[in-house]
This record gives C-alpha cells, structure tokens and sequence, in this order.
C-alpha cells in the first residue's frame, strides 16, 4: 500500500485509491453518496466526520489535503484547516476529521 490513513484509535489502516484523489468522510445510503473512504465503520458518524470531510489530493507529485468545508472542521498537526485551501501531507502527519484520528503514512 503506497498510502493509507492509520485510525489511531483501532490501528486499521485504510488503504488510498491509486488516483489524482480521494474523498474521506461517511456513506450515506440515504443521499446514495459513498467515499472513496468510508470512516462509517470507524465511528464516524459519533465522531462529527462529514459525508465529504476531507480530499486527499496530488498536485505536482506533492499529496495536499483539503478540508470541504466540513461542519466540524479538520486539524493538521495542531492547526485547523482553512476550507478549500490545499496543504502539503507528509508521512507521518496526523489529521484529525471532526474528532477523529488520523495518521497519514506513504
């Protein structure tokens, strides 16, 4: 697996699609919406992830993230994500979706 995101609270690491990018956030059978990666089985929906949360996105060979304008906001290493303004993600960084923990790994 060239990319995943590591759930910090079970250890499951969650595969990234091989494409220029990813939507992360919940299904929703309802709106007939599906990620690219579903949080549902990792407590998303008690965790305040959105059906679109974030987007991991490749620009340049570099992997940026991207808060969607999520209700409960995303936190890169400390700092809250400013909606749609991409920033450079580096192994090891930890992304935080509503109160959900993430660990980005290449």
């Amino acid at each position: 697996v060239p990319f995943a995101l590591i759930v910090a609270s079970s250890g499951a690491a969650l595969p990234l699609p091989a494409g220029a990018q990813a939507v992360i956030g919940r299904s929703d059978p309802v709106s007939n919406f599906y990620p690219d990666v579903d949080l549902n089985p990792h407590g998303a929906l008690d965790n305040g992830v959105g059906r679109r949360h974030v987007r991991l996105l490749v620009q340049n060979g570099q992997v940026m993230v991207e808060d969607m304008d999520s209700t409960n906001g995303t936190v890169l290493n400390g700092q809250k994500l400013l909606p749609r303004q991409p920033q450079p993600l580096r192994s090891g960084d930890q992304l935080v979706a509503g109160k959900l923990l993430l660990r980005y790994q290449e």
